[in-house]
């Protein structure tokens, strides 16, 4: 297996899992509980130093050409009344 696909591996496990948590339905049952620690001394938590990537964020002018829609409408048959006048009322006969 090439070096290069192993990202691309990593991001499709990582959205199957996702999906696949986001799809559970958790209910909790029972509570938890933490055990009792006794600690002594000092402690201390490992140091990070991380430095995010160089972003650079601007404007470029650039031409895309549209696509245009053609839509052909039925023609209306003679018999049919156009849909912007009211339908005819009956006669009254009394």
């Amino acid at each position: 297996m090439k070096l290069q696909h192993i990202p691309t591996l990593g991001l499709f496990a990582t959205s199957i899992m996702t999906f696949g948590l986001t799809s559970c339905d958790v209910d909790k049952v029972e509570d938890g509980e933490l055990p009792k620690v006794k600690v002594e001394g000092e402690t201390k938590l490992p140091k990070y130093e991380v430095e995010g990537p160089d972003v650079t964020v601007g404007k470029k002018k650039v031409e895309v050409e549209v696509p245009t829609v053609d839509i052909d409408l039925p023609e209306e048959e003679d018999n049919e009344a156009p849909a912007t006048e009211p339908p005819a009322e009956p006669a009254n006969e009394e």
